[in-house]
Order: structure tokens, then sequence, then C-alpha cells
């Protein structure tokens, strides 16, 4: 009876205990912080001769693996645009990943939601092939609303040495667009949480786009097979889009050298952008994933969230900005030599 009991055991304890190979591969992120839409994102896990590697929306994150104990490290934004870190701590059990956040001990900014503590999930990822559901073209035609959460809003992506090359010479004071009241380019403004208008010209084969943000306005070329010959390079660049199985995708290449977001990491002037959206089963909700195609900058493309609420009443508001109060406290500070001898860093 001693000899099945130890044996028992050992079968429980082996069974509880995990190999690196059990955690690699794609898994759907989620973090619930109290009072806000669930953030999600992509974490995938790999196995180098270094060890384990780990990304979250194909951006580099720290993993610590011990049995079936696991430890993620993701540098984030808040809303400000300052960094912080989320320690993901949590365990793998039945094929899941569960843990909680930790938050406190290295903080640079103070997490906006108060997540330490909050509950994390993982589950293996598998391609959405249906989350468009039924919904015609016509069903995305409105004003929406963004919403809080969603996008994890990963700080740091998978640079290669020219994008690394260009970071480091990065000054945010000197060389940030929407300082001087200059569009911040495709990706940025669409994932701001500012609400935009989508129109819907189904006899016209186009949609137009109009954004709270610096006033932005695009057009989505639908079901077009051809690019115009001699069409410029702009900040919103060249859209075509169609509908498959209920997704609205988006396309959108001859993109203006750019950033990506506050930390500055480049866009350039060849990348393709390519944007998922998808409304819930009402069509009260838009969901945005978007993959930003940039081989020359990033090993890995770059994946942004958004999601809005349908409002037909809310107003778009004008987007009020004053180039000349950045123009003069460079004058006051004597540096706009400096900022005249940067040039080459806005595009």
């Amino acid at each position: 009876m001693r000899a099945l009991f130890v044996f028992l055991s050992l079968a429980v304890s082996f069974a509880s205990f995990a190999d690196d190979e059990d955690f690699i591969g794609k898994w759907t992120l989620r973090i619930s912080a109290a009072g806000i839409a669930a953030y999600e994102g992509l974490l995938e896990i790999e196995k180098h001769d270094d060890g384990l590697r780990a990304w979250v929306e194909n951006g580099p994150a720290p993993v610590k693996v011990h049995g079936n104990q696991i430890e993620v490290t993701i540098d984030s934004r808040d809303r400000q645009g300052f960094k912080f870190y989320r320690v993901l701590e949590g365990r793998l059990d039945k094929g899941e990943i569960a843990g909680v956040i930790r938050t406190a001990d290295i903080l640079e900014s103070a997490a906006e939601n108060g997540e330490d503590g909050s509950p994390w999930t993982a589950v293996r990822s598998v391609d959405a092939k249906s989350r468009g559901g039924n919904h015609a073209l016509r069903d995305f035609d409105g004003t929406w609303v963004g919403i809080r959460g969603v996008d994890i809003r990963k700080y740091t992506m998978d640079l290669t040495d020219k994008a690394h090359e260009w970071l480091t010479a990065y000054d945010a004071r000197m060389d940030e667009p929407q300082k001087r009241c200059v569009s911040p380019g495709l990706v940025a403004a669409t994932t701001w949480i500012f609400p935009f208008e989508l129109i819907v010209s189904e006899e016209r084969n186009r949609l137009t786009m109009l954004y709270e943000a610096f006033g932005l306005s695009r057009r989505v070329h639908m079901n077009q097979t051809e690019m115009p010959e001699f069409y410029p390079e702009s900040s919103m660049g060249y859209s075509q889009g169609r509908l498959e199985n209920g997704e609205l995708i988006i396309e959108t290449t001859l993109l203006a050298a750019s950033t990506r977001d506050f930390n500055g990491e480049p866009v350039g002037d060849s990348t393709r952008v390519e944007e998922r959206y998808f409304l819930t089963n009402d069509g009260n909700r838009l969901n945005l994933v978007m993959y930003m195609h940039d081989p020359e900058n990033y090993n890995r493309p770059p994946i942004r969230r958004r999601a809005w609420d349908r409002n037909d009443e809310a107003l778009i508001f004008p987007f009020e900005c004053d180039p000349d109060s950045f123009f003069r406290q460079l004058f006051s500070e004597g540096r706009m030599q400096e900022y005249i001898d940067r040039s080459y860093m806005r595009p």
C-alpha cells in the first residue's frame, strides 16, 4: 500500500510539471483590468539555441520558464505615452496559462489603470476565420467612439539594425510630427482613441473615413485591382479594401515616411499596412487588428488593436493645433538652428 501511495504521489508530481516545449507556440493573451475592456494580444514563444524567446504583438518580451511557471515582461505605454512594465506571472495547467500581473517594482510611470494583481490568461491561438459574421459593407457605416482597453500598447518592437540606428538618433522634443501640428501618419492616427466617421458609398465602390484626430480623412477604394499610375505618397497613403467573410480588410501603401507611435520607431516609405475591421454580432462595436509590414525596419510586423462603440449622435469636433507654440518655444530656448540641422530626421 505504501509503495502504491509513493507511485501515485510521483505521478501527480510529474503530471504537474511542464517542459519548455509545452510553452512553445502562439497564444492569445488576455489581460483583465477593472472597469475597462480587456486587453488582448498575441504571445508567441519560440525555442532558440540560447533558450526560449517570446514576443508580444510581435515585439520582444523577456520570458522565464521554470517547470510549469512562466514570467513574461511586457514594456507598454500609458495613454500619455509614458513607458511602464507589465510582469505577467502565471502557471501552465491543462494547456492554458493563467496568473496575475505585477507592476509595482519596475515602473517608470504608474500603470494608468492600477493593474497590480489583475488576472491574465493565455490560450492556444487559432486563426479567426469567421469573426466577421454575416455583416454587409453597409453595416460599417456610422460614427464610432473609441473605448479604453483592447490594445496592450507594446512599447518596443523587433527592430532591424537600420531602425535601431534611427531610433537612437530620434529626439521626440524635436522630431515628433504632431508637436508641430503635422499629421502623425496612418499607423498612429488610426489607432488613437479619437472618434471617427465611416461613410459607405456602395454605388461609388468607396469608403470615406473622417477622423477627429488632426482633421484627417482618407478614401478606401473597394474591390480595386489596379493602382493609379501616378499617385503621390502621403501621410495616409493609398487604401484599397474588400469585404471578406463579413470582415472589412484594408491594405494601404504609398505611405510617406513617419513614425509608428510616441516612441519614434520608424514607418518606412515602402510600408504596407493591413487593417482588419470586424463587428460584434449586434453591429454596435467595431474592432480593428492592424499589421504593419515594413521589413526594412522590423523583423516582425508590429500589431496594434483598437475598438470603437457605435454612437451616431456623437459629434466629430474640430481639431485645433497651433504650430507657432512649438516654434516660439524653440526660438525662446535658442534651439532653432538645432531644429534646422535635424531636418534629416523629418522626412
